[in-house]
């Protein structure tokens, strides 16, 4: 590996992490494991008590075991079939034994009696006796035993109850050291239930002071919740740290088929075809019944309404081969199902929907108005009140009254009709077809799902909407009904062998930001939150694990400043030397060296890496696998390699990488687990040691220079500065124009008044083939040009609009389309697509967005609640805008122009001045690559102009300065922007009139460096440089030779 110091890191002794210990997992001073834990001894005894109990434990059972042996409270996030229950029992009876109290909750008299039955055999087992161990209550056993019960309670080391006796024996209870809540549904229908679990746990609420105080004494296991949670629950966080998340999973295996006829001929094929074991949903209850007196006397066939639930036993029986009810979201069948095995397929007889019509409008919720404001944005008057639409709720009502019997909104997911809009309800279908696909300790049962439907319209906006929750309809052609009856089977004959099955592991998942942390955790349902020393983590299951996801915050560690050659070792060979990363919260100063207090501000306010390492590292430790989801790039892999060396010994550690975060990418990714590339963390260790050796030595050298050590050098910026500043000398020679302005014309002339004369040389017509799509060098120059950001701003902006995964990694110089993106070309032009890869195959590709969605699309599925994304504003939504039209220009036809040529005459002089005249097609629509003038007149005029003296030359704006950047292979994507925003930080340039203008400041330090080192900072060295670590990343150059170089060169500064 690549040898490394990790300063003060160790976890054992709290010394140096060195490359050998990293390489062993074992600390050399204390010759102990690097990952070993204070519950790790018990945890061993644990496993041996369960193997003889229950037997071999779960990965998934492992963890939670340490959890509770750390005397964590949190939610247990797993599947069916996992087993929860015999965990929680035999954890139970593990922690009796060693004296410690634990009290077991079921919502039924009958689970409470097997509850008690299993714990006896677990005993019986372990060869351990239980009297007077266990006591269990419930409202079956006799008078006697139950007075007993009371008079031992508090001798009981296990008690096991209902949350009945919960709700009114709390006070009896006394404290415990471990709760396992088997259904926290039936805990949390009395809000008070949580209160008293509270009360058992060591907390109790001051009236005074209106808040819960003391501390726990033990831990709460709990499942996740199916119902809504309510605000009681919150509490859990506040005191535990943790939040219940939902067991609602939108992972899915689930085939699904669309077919434009609801006959009931139809609905009856499908039965016959696939058997036993459908839910047929209808649109209402009037429906459902009509269909039931359709197949009744064809299919053994039952139904569930409001006033008939005798069916349903029926069917969980067997007794009868199919349910029909109806698809409202908080309906039986749509959540209150879970059958895995009786359930293979569901037939929806209509699109679930739900209509607004004008008669609907006064009565609309302030938020469904706003929603309807931004489907009917393209009429002016609701356009210009968007920005304060809420101020102006009254007033979009009468508008919207007026035009939704009149305009139609440029839709695809809705159906827009004369009085009326229909929005497909995906999260009914989602739901009620989820019924057929359930996840468990083996994988996912196969389900099958028709969505039968006359209107064609609403069932193509259905189909288009279905896209943006990934699911894809295919054509009842396509499918092979004998196949997938076959496949429906199996996986449901796997699901009752569930038992010998271990696929589902924990995993921790990595990435930088908690946005993204956020949005790749609601990917996967509603994922249940733990904080874990300050580290908020997010668990979800799915196919495969149960993912923790979690940010590092970005880099955990850097350089440090007081150790071997500007932090680094050199003793033969080249060693860096990294510490935590510590920020003071009240001044923003970043340093690495291990002190208490910012040593800029004196503040102990300050935040240390330190306590997320350590954080990570027992999340690690209880999962035994990561995955780190970082950016792919240079600086995402030494991350990667950063964690995976702090983690040694914690379990294996792979790269999950993804160029945009949605749901497709994220399952793609964690299907594709690699390695860390050396190769990457290799070039950032060398342009980090590089920036850090030549920025500190001449920064040094600037210091003693302008008594000011606020000053910085780096390689890039300095030949960055030299051309500004000459560009800047330039423009201050001047140049007189005249402007016609009556032709729209500017010629070289110091005249007033003066005739020309116009010809019309050629005109010609040509196709111009559309730009390619944004790298990042292109972004940052249009969003400085069209947009006025800077590319600070940009680059901010483009991170948060990936983080939400509305577009693909930013920081790029590939202008590649993949498949991906051509598609999502293709469904959005229709007939003007043609398609281009535009660059070379490989990994990275082009800046482009995530969907075929426009701003106006992204904005009103936001309203709706079909994107969830954070903290956007109008420049998010205008840079997005930008990338959406030069990405899908770009795999428009070509366009066509109408170019005329003029030479133009003027008191001796001659110009030619070509022009396009006209510009036509969907590319030049989506994105004016070309500037479209007026034609010129023919013929000779007497014209009158402005004169002007103007600079011959302007000083450059960002766009300019970045694309100078990369004509001349100085900086790369991911560090354009820094380079700039430092000279600005450092005030060696300001900004006027959008051009950027060198201070005093900064013509003294360029002039000072150029002139004592200007080898160290010239163009070619610099260029020179970034072609070295470009071969360092592609493994053809050893990086100790770079190292050794640049080592010797720094050295040579005097």
């Amino acid at each position: 590996m690549i040898p490394v110091v990790y300063s003060n890191l160790c976890p054992v002794c709290g010394g140096d992490l060195e490359s050998k210990e990293i390489e062993k997992h074992v600390c050399f001073r204390k010759k102990r494991s690097l990952c070993l834990f204070p519950e790790d001894f018990l945890l061993k005894e644990f496993v041996e008590f369960f193997r003889k109990c229950v037997g071999e434990p779960r990965a998934i059972q492992k963890m939670w075991a340490k959890r509770i042996l750390r005397k964590e409270s949190f939610a247990a996030t797993a599947p069916t079939g996992v087993g929860k229950t015999s965990f929680g029992l035999a954890m139970s009876l593990f922690l009796a034994l060693k004296g410690k109290r634990c009290y077991v909750i079921f919502p039924t008299s009958l689970l409470v009696i097997q509850a008690a039955e299993t714990i006896r055999k677990y005993a019986e087992k372990a060869g351990v006796g239980t009297e007077n161990l266990i006591g269990y209550y419930h409202g079956r056993i006799p008078k006697r035993e139950k007075e007993n019960f009371m008079q031992n309670l508090r001798n009981f080391k296990i008690v096991i109850t209902t949350t009945q006796f919960l709700s009114k024996h709390y006070r009896e209870l006394g404290h415990f050291d471990f709760i396992f809540v088997d259904d926290v549904d039936a805990i949390l229908k009395a809000s008070k239930n949580v209160d008293k679990l509270l009360h058992l746990l060591g907390f109790h609420y001051d009236l005074k002071t209106k808040s819960w105080v003391g501390e726990a004494r033990g831990c709460l296991m709990v499942s996740t919740a199916t119902a809504k949670k309510g605000k009681k629950a919150e509490l859990f966080r506040q005191l535990l740290n943790f939040d219940i998340g939902s067991s609602r999973i939108t992972v899915r295996n689930v085939e699904d088929v669309a077919v434009n006829d609801e006959s009931i001929s139809t609905l009856s094929s499908i039965l016959e075809k696939l058997g036993t074991g459908g839910i047929i949903y209808a649109r209402t209850g009037e429906e459902a019944e009509e269909i039931y007196e359709s197949l009744k006397n064809k299919f053994r066939i039952g139904i569930v309404t409001a006033t008939k639930k005798g069916d349903y036993e029926k069917f969980v029986e067997g007794e009868i081969d199919h349910l029909i009810g109806t698809a409202h979201y908080y309906g039986t069948l749509v959540r209150g199902l879970d059958l895995p095995e009786r359930i293979r397929f569901a037939v929806f007889v209509g699109c679930p929907s739900f209509r607004v019509t004008i008669e609907d409008i006064d009565s609309l919720s302030p938020q469904m108005v706003k929603l309807l404001a931004y489907l009917y944005r393209n009429v002016d008057e609701i356009e210009r009140l968007l920005p304060a639409v809420e101020r102006h709720i009254d007033e979009v009502r009468e508008i919207l009254k007026k035009v939704m019997g009149k305009e139609r909104p440029q839709a695809k997911d809705v159906v827009v009709r004369e009085g009326e809009v229909i929005f497909p309800d995906l999260r009914t279908y989602i739901q009620g077809s989820g019924r057929t696909s359930r996840l468990f300790a083996g994988g996912l049962t196969k389900g099958a799902s028709f969505l039968l439907e006359d209107d064609s319209e609403l069932l193509s906006a259905f189909i288009e909407r279905a896209k943006l929750y990934d699911i894809e309809f295919k054509s009842i052609d396509e499918v092979d009904f004998e196949k997938l009856s076959r496949e429906l089977d199996e996986s449901r004959d796997r699901y009752r062998r569930r038992q010998e099955f271990d696929l589902i592991k924990p995993a921790l998942f990595i990435v930088e930001s908690p946005t993204k942390a956020r949005q790749i955790s609601r990917f996967f349902g509603k994922p249940s939150v733990k904080v874990l020393d300050g580290a908020v983590v997010y668990e979800i299951p799915m196919q495969k694990y149960v993912l923790m996801v979690t940010a590092s915050i970005g880099h955990v560690v850097d350089l440090i400043t007081n150790r071997g050659f500007h932090g680094v070792l050199v003793n033969g060979r080249f060693v860096p030397v990294y510490a935590s990363i510590k920020r003071c919260r009240d001044c923003g100063y970043q340093f690495t060296e291990d002190r208490e207090s910012c040593p800029k501000c004196g503040s102990e306010n300050v935040d240390n890496s330190r306590s997320r390492i350590e954080a990570l590292r027992k999340l690690a430790h209880d999962a035994e696998f990561v995955i780190v989801g970082t950016d792919p790039d240079t600086e995402g892999e030494k991350i990667a390699w950063d964690l995976k060396n702090l983690l040694s010994g914690c379990g294996a550690v792979k790269r999950a990488e993804f160029h945009e975060v949605t749901r497709r990418a994220i399952l793609e990714a964690l299907e594709s687990l690699r390695d860390v590339d050396e190769n990457l963390v290799k070039a950032q260790v060398v342009r980090r040691i590089e920036d850090r050796w030549i920025g500190f030595v001449l920064s040094q050298k600037l210091w003693e220079r302008f008594n000011n050590r606020n000053l910085s050098a780096g390689r890039a910026q300095t030949p960055v500065l030299g051309w500004i500043i000459d560009r800047f000398q330039e423009s201050r020679e001047r140049r007189k124009i005249a402007i016609v302005r009556d032709f729209d014309l500017v010629l070289e002339h110091d005249e007033e008044e003066f005739d020309l004369t116009i010809k019309l040389v050629e005109e010609r017509e040509e196709l111009r083939t559309p730009l390619p799509p944004y790298t990042t060098e292109t972004m940052l120059s249009d969003a400085n040009r069209i947009l006025k950001f800077s590319v600070k701003q940009t680059m901010q902006i483009a991170q948060e609009l990936f983080e939400n995964g509305l577009i693909t990694y930013h920081r790029t110089d590939s202008t590649r389309v993949s498949d991906v993106g051509q598609r999502i070309a293709k469904e959005y032009l229709g007939d003007d697509f043609v398609g281009r890869e535009w660059g070379e195959s490989g990994a990275h590709e082009c800046i482009r967005p995530t969907r075929p969605l426009t701003r106006d699309d992204v904005q009103r599925l936001i309203q709706e609640g079909v994107l969830v994304v954070e903290g956007l504003r109008w420049e998010h939504f205008a840079l997005y805008d930008l990338i959406f039209r030069r990405f899908m220009a770009s795999q428009c036809r070509p366009f066509k122009v109408v170019v005329k040529k003029y030479s133009i005459e003027f008191d001796g002089k001659t110009a030619e001045e070509e022009r396009i005249v006209r510009a036509e097609g969907r590319a030049y629509e989506l994105y004016r690559a070309v500037w479209v003038k007026n034609e010129l007149p023919t013929g000779t005029f007497r014209v009158k102009a402005e004169v002007k003296s103007v600079p011959k030359v302007l000083p450059f704006t960002q766009s300019e300065i970045i694309q100078m950047m990369k004509e001349r292979g100085i900086g790369r994507p991911s560090t354009y922007a820094t380079i700039v925003d430092r000279l600005f930080m450092r005030n060696y340039v300001v900004e006027k009139y959008g051009r950027m203008i060198p201070t005093k400041l900064g013509i003294d330090v360029f002039r000072f460096l150029v002139r004592r080192y200007a080898k160290f900072v010239s163009e070619d060295r610099t260029r020179d440089l970034e072609s070295r670590m470009d071969a360092i990343e592609r493994g053809e150059l050893d990086y100790l030779k770079a190292l050794e170089d640049l080592y010797a060169e720094i050295k040579s500064i005097d």
